[in-house]
């Protein structure tokens, strides 16, 4: 009995279509910040195990959307990946559908030798996948309906009177590495909301929806003439990191947590799931620089003892008071630096 040989695609077996849910899974759970593996693929509805999800995973990766596979210990977007989750206006959704549709070789290249002209018959462009792009003949079938769904997805193949067109690409392709110096986009609700790319770098005091610790807090930080952002974490939106607090992180020099009291929200389990997970993308972004401020004596969730080497606790109810022991923590982590002479 023969053995079964595995064919190796030169492409990615998967649709754009079939793919983008993991990267706009990634920007709604987590902001756009790097997620678990095993748990992108709970969101998803599948285990990290599934071929499916494997498949899926090693596709998004192929198209320049997000980094990482199924043995990594996350998944991460790209700045392709960002650009189609989060963009700016429907022009650069547009574009970015395009740069991934033509980032596979064959894909791309079949596009180009094709500009301008009509989807050849199915013969044809076959012949052009063996001869051209060295496709095997078996797979080509398989290959020109993904290369038709991605092409019709992204506006490069248009339908004219009922007939196919390849359109020319060869002008509005994005360069990536211009891609790269882009601020990162976000979906603010408000003017007032949005990270501006010239801001001053700031401190971010992150705090549950009505915590009068945390105002106190931001006054504290203001008479340092350190420029500060406060915003509150709503357990109702259903993000776990909302897009404003998402673009925050991102421009922020540090990050200050005012721990909630246990009784400030019915909803309080949903709300220290968003607290937790936000405090990983801000030491993500920012390393050690991230403080946390908590009652210690009635904040049982959170034991200083058993965080202490990964985040800077500061107990909010303090004897030598609260303005000393923020300072000495944001000194300890590198937030704001002290010179002398």
């Amino acid at each position: 009995m023969a053995r079964r040989t595995r064919m190796t695609r030169p492409y990615p077996v998967n649709t754009l279509e079939e793919v983008l849910p993991i990267a706009e899974t990634i920007q709604a759970v987590n902001g756009g910040h790097p997620v678990p593996t095993d748990l992108l693929a709970e969101a998803l509805g599948t285990t990290p195990k599934s071929s499916a999800f494997v498949q899926r995973l090693g596709s998004s990766a192929r198209y320049g959307i997000t980094t990482g596979s199924h043995t990594s210990e996350q998944i991460e977007l790209t700045m392709l990946g960002e650009s189609l989750t989060a963009p700016r206006d429907p022009e650069e959704r547009s574009q970015a559908l395009k740069d991934a549709a033509m980032e596979p070789e064959v894909f791309g290249r079949f596009y180009d030798l094709h500009a301008g002209k009509p989807l050849p018959e199915i013969p044809y462009a076959s012949n052009t996948l063996v001869r051209e792009l060295g496709v095997r003949h078996e797979l080509t079938e398989e290959c020109l309906r993904i290369i038709r769904s991605n092409g019709l997805m992204a506006g490069i193949i248009s339908d004219r009177s009922g007939s196919l067109f390849v359109d020319d690409q060869s002008e509005t392709k994005l360069n990536v590495q211009e891609r790269q110096f882009q601020t990162p986009a976000s979906y603010e609700s408000s003017s007032e909301d949005r990270v501006k790319p010239n801001e001053e770098p700031f401190v971010l005091v992150v705090s549950a929806d009505g915590d009068q610790t945390a105002r106190k807090v931001a006054d504290l930080v203001e008479t340092l003439s350190i420029p500060v952002r406060a915003v509150e974490i709503d357990a109702q939106v259903p993000q776990v990191i909302s897009p404003v607090i998402s673009a925050a992180l991102r421009s922020a020099r540090g990050c200050i947590f005012v721990w909630p009291e246990s009784n400030q929200l019915d909803d309080r389990q949903n709300l220290l799931i968003k607290i937790w997970m936000i405090m990983g993308a801000a030491c993500f972004q920012m390393g050690r620089r991230v403080v946390v401020v908590a009652d210690s004596a009635r904040d049982g969730e959170l034991d200083p003892d058993s965080v202490s080497e990964a985040l800077e606790v500061v107990d909010s109810q303090s004897d030598g008071g609260l303005f000393p022991e923020i300072m000495s923590a944001m000194v300890r982590t590198s937030i704001v630096q002290v010179s002398f002479g």
